[in-house]
């Protein structure tokens, strides 16, 4: 039996969102700080009524500065990007991918092992970084 069939648990738990509320009405700093990082934008559902969509922005890259892959990379190369990507977490290497405009189509978000998010970002930043090179004079 799921607790939320509980008419009590149901009860504690809608005291509590009262009580937040409350808290936002009153408080302007806990207000900033709860809605912080969310985005909210109105969009058009498939019935065609109006609803709101809320997006909620990584923390992670906001409490650590995210490194620079394209120097990392012009400077050590790929073995010294793989190197500075392997001091990471998982999430901060998403991060890393997502705010870098790396993955279009969103697909490295799901991924869960280090790795391959790893070779993802190596393989698509030396393919970036070697795209200039045809027009260098090989002498």
């Amino acid at each position: 039996m799921s607790k939320f069939s509980d008419a009590n648990f149901r009860k504690q738990l809608s005291t509590i969102f009262i009580r937040l509320a409350e808290k936002i009405e009153q408080d302007e700093q806990f207000a900033k700080w709860i809605f912080e990082g969310i985005n909210f934008s109105k969009r058009k559902n498939s019935q065609g009524k109006r609803a709101v969509q809320m997006e909620v922005k990584s923390v992670v890259s906001e409490a650590i500065p995210l490194p620079d892959i394209f120097a990392i990379f012009s400077t050590g190369g790929p073995e010294g990007l793989r190197d500075q990507l392997n001091t990471y977490e998982v999430e901060i290497l998403i991060d890393i991918v997502l705010n870098n405009g790396l993955d279009p189509v969103r697909k490295v978000r799901k991924w869960k092992t280090k790795k391959k998010i790893i070779t993802y970002i190596v393989d698509v930043i030396s393919k970036q970084m070697s795209k200039g090179n045809t027009f260098l004079d090989k002498g």
